[in-house]
């Protein structure tokens, strides 16, 4: 007589994993436990283990595809199981800009490249945060002066962020401004404004009158010279308020 042991063939462990991740993260596969079951995987870019619930550090996209588990108990193994697994890549980081250098009380806008299907996050100075591609942020005040950064994330997975530097230059005092008014028609009417450190000066006055010195004259004046002569001060591009003074030519 012999006696003769038929083991059973074990049955389809169930699959899971973590999937969908992102490239750089890890991807976690599992199989249901089976008593006194070793495990075999196998799948994509060569991949094989024998634990039960293995681990793929700082998976890439190479690892997307089909992954299988047999069981084996008693030296039998059965039927394979299989997991889809899907790995996206990380975006790439937004090229960001902005129309710095603006002036305070101006629009600052800030923008992006575009990353087709993505959605954004902005971060920046004072709190900032935006999730438009392009935000606006309207009448800027210089404390909006720093580093913006945004990010992409698409598929559920965030890039590196890309930065742009904005600066926003506050707006020049009004220039105090003075002239040797009243003149009589003939004599020369002298124009004054206060010195603001790097400024540049633009005058306005009656008959077309236009000046970009900072103490203009004008010789042998006419009584067409009468009426009001407005100075604004410019300092990094940003322009001041106007200040005015009014002028008599006496005949």
């Amino acid at each position: 007589t012999s006696s003769v042991t038929i083991n059973p063939t074990p049955g389809v462990p169930a699959t899971s994993s973590n999937s969908p991740v992102c490239a750089g993260d890890n991807l976690s596969l599992a199989a249901s436990t089976m008593s006194g079951a070793t495990y075999s995987w196998t799948g994509p870019n060569g991949f094989t283990s024998s634990s039960q619930n293995p681990t793929i550090a700082s998976v890439n996209t190479s690892g997307n595809g089909t992954y299988s588990v047999t069981a084996t108990i008693d030296g039998c193994t059965g039927t394979a199981a299989a997991t889809l697994v899907v790995v996206n890549p990380i975006p790439a980081a937004p090229v960001a800009a902005s129309n710095s250098p603006v002036c305070s009380g101006q629009t600052l806008s800030l923008t992006a490249s575009t990353v087709s299907g993505a959605t954004y996050s902005w971060t920046g100075p004072n709190g900032f945060s935006s999730a438009v591609q392009n935000p606006v942020i309207a009448n800027v005040s210089t404390i909006a002066s720093g580093t913006y950064s945004v990010t992409a994330t698409e598929n559920g997975c965030t890039g590196v962020a890309g930065t742009t530097l904005v600066l926003v230059n506050s707006l020049p005092a009004a220039p105090v401004a003075a002239s040797n008014s009243p003149v009589c028609s003939g004599q020369i009417l002298s124009l004054t404004a206060n010195t603001v450190s790097g400024a540049t000066y633009s005058w306005i006055g009656p008959n077309g009158f236009s000046y970009a010195t900072q103490n203009p004259t004008i010789s042998s004046i006419t009584t067409t010279g009468n009426g009001t002569y407005s100075v604004t001060a410019t300092e990094n591009g940003c322009t001041s308020p106007a200040t005015a003074i009014s002028v008599a030519i006496n005949q």
